[in-house]
């Protein structure tokens, strides 16, 4: 950690807060971000301040020297020097208040939440019609802080007397209350400001530590912020490619046939990647606030540079031909549902590698199908991106920058790990463990590639697997080759009968047919349903298609178990050589 005075503890003035706010010497992004507070929240803010309650820290990071930066399409006369780092639903909610001005609500709907308050109750509520024609109440109390309380005193006794001249008025009173309502505007808050030459890990740890809700920082967290305070148009445009993946569309967006659905960060890893060679979305965010890495000066022009790289960068991975493109070579090899893709995280990563290697180094699009297609495969086998994935994918990237050759690295990597111990005994051994449903994903869209029939079947595995096909109850189910019951009879535990090596599909039909039989007893009765030609067809079937031991029936459970990983460790094996 930075070695230096990492904060400085300070106060300010309510007043103070929300006018820096809204000259922009405090960046608050999430005034042009969705608002999610509900106005009972807002309410209840007030009536703590009103109360002198505490209200919680506040804390704010220091991102450069006054007016050192100039946003981009920020209609502001002063440019940035701290974020919000906690605070951001309560600053917003009284910038609104305060200032009278409306912000983006969870819909991106321009709102402004009414807040009433009752002088002589001294409380309030969410604004309704009933409190706006309630001469006891002040329905907006943005009106006390616009700066014209003696004339909203006068109409406010007014218009009491009319309405309701029983009722007695302790005009002294009601006069301190609103007072005390105006001087809400002079609360003086608790601020933490982080030093600027903490890095975005170091502000994370801190606010982890000294928050009690326990929440944590992502490094997208901060790359999101800064993007808003400097292209808040680019951050939108992320936040439409991820809603709009979630909705089907007759006109062409991101929604693709796999169900693959990005968030902003799952696509930041993809442009960062692509746009500065860069696995960790800390250095990411560094060279976005224009931070030399070599010697950690930070520099108007880098800043400007470097947000440059970002935008057209940005402007590839949402590149909707681009998406789809790449979608289309994760299905063809037959990840045909996102449900089937283990690690997300190597989902982008390999995203990021295809455009690389598509526009970085020109490589030959049946050379650049083939490499991307195995280290997609490579990367969910392995685990890869597993343990510590942003520094494994740091040091994958950093091949690209130290050498001027794209595949070369890519099959060297992927030639240490895949040996024939792997294959021959790591693999099938990874196989008895209940923690490998990487493994199993893997095989099965290998099946899914073949087009496998499921067994005793007509029935594709890849049509049905189709995240496009809605259904209560799909035609195939996951079928327990030995029976659990019949296993439990025989003493095998849960761990042992769910196997991965003792899991196959079929037809839904069947599998309630087959119930606790063992394999030996529903077997023939499951053959007698084919025709000769299937008949003839059956163990070539079974064995080459389905990696079922020859007489299988006839096996002890261990045995089988024993067996079938080998089989389904070569059809991996063959899979991936076939790519």
């Amino acid at each position: 950690m930075y070695g230096g005075a990492v904060f400085n503890s300070t106060n300010y003035q309510l007043e103070n807060l929300v006018s820096e706010i809204d000259s922009g010497i405090i960046a608050l992004p999430e005034l042009q971000r969705p608002f999610v507070w509900k106005d009972k929240q807002i309410r209840d803010l007030f009536d703590s301040l009103y109360r002198g309650l505490p209200t919680g820290l506040l804390i704010l990071w220091k991102i450069g020297s006054d007016n050192e930066f100039k946003p981009i399409g920020l209609n502001k006369s002063t440019t940035p020097n701290r974020l919000v780092i906690d605070g951001q639903q309560r600053l917003t909610s009284l910038f609104s208040i305060i200032k009278n001005k409306e912000v983006y609500d969870s819909n991106f709907r321009l709102r402004k939440a009414k807040i009433a308050f009752n002088p002589l109750t001294e409380s309030f509520e969410v604004a309704n019609s009933s409190i706006h024609k309630n001469p006891e109440w002040i329905d907006d109390i943005s009106e006390v802080y616009a700066g014209r309380l003696s004339k909203i005193k006068n109409n406010y006794f007014k218009n009491l007397k009319e309405s309701r001249n029983d009722l007695p008025i302790d005009e002294e009173k009601i006069e301190d209350n609103i007072d005390k309502l105006n001087e809400i505007k002079y609360y003086s808050f608790s601020v933490l400001e982080l030093s600027q030459e903490l890095d975005p890990e170091e502000v994370s740890e801190i606010f982890v530590r000294i928050n009690s809700k326990g929440k944590v920082l992502n490094q997208s967290d901060f790359i999101l912020t800064i993007m808003s305070v400097y292209w808040d148009s680019g951050r939108k445009e992320l936040e439409e490619f991820a809603k709009n993946a979630k909705i089907p569309s007759n006109e062409t967006s991101s929604f693709n046939l796999i169900n693959a659905i990005p968030s902003p960060e799952n696509l930041l890893r993809t442009i960062v990647g692509y746009s500065f060679l860069r696995g960790r979305l800390k250095y990411a965010f560094l060279i976005l606030k224009g931070r030399d890495l070599e010697n950690k000066v930070i520099k108007e022009s880098i800043r400007i540079k470097n947000f440059e790289t970002l935008k057209k960068g940005q402007a590839v991975a949402l590149n909707l031909k681009n998406w789809h493109d790449f979608i289309n070579i994760i299905k063809s090899i037959g990840f045909v549902n996102y449900d089937l893709i283990s690690s997300k995280f190597a989902f982008y990563a390999t995203y990021s590698l295809y455009l690389l290697g598509r526009y970085e180094f020109k490589i030959e699009k049946h050379k650049l199908n083939q490499i991307i297609s195995k280290w997609f495969v490579f990367s969910l086998l392995t685990q890869r991106y597993t343990s510590s994935p942003e520094s494994i994918f740091e040091q994958d990237l950093a091949k690209f920058r130290e050498k001027n050759i794209f595949i070369e690295p890519l099959e060297e990597e992927m030639g240490i790990k895949l040996t024939d111990d792997y294959w021959n005994i790591t693999l099938p051994e990874r196989l008895i463990s209940s923690r490998t449903n990487h493994i199993v994903n893997v095989y099965t869209a290998a099946k899914c590639f073949d087009d496998i029939k499921v067994i005793f079947s007509k029935i594709s595995l890849k049509d049905n697997l189709s995240p496009l096909i809605k259904s209560s109850k799909k035609p195939i189910d996951k079928h327990h080759i030995f029976p659990k019951n019949y296993l439990k009879k025989l003493g095998y535990n849960q761990v042992m009968f769910n196997q991965q090596a003792n899991i196959i599909y079929l037809e839904y039909g069947d599998n309630i047919r087959i119930s606790d039989k063992k394999p030996s007893e529903y077997w023939n009765s499951m053959v007698e349903k084919l025709d000769e030609v299937e008949k003839e067809n059956l163990e070539q079937n079974y064995v080459d298609k389905w990696d079922l031991p020859i007489e299988f029936w006839n096996m002890d459970y261990e045995e089988f178990l024993y067996e079938r990983r080998k089989l389904m460790a070569s059809a991996i094996k063959n899979y991936f050589y076939r790519l």
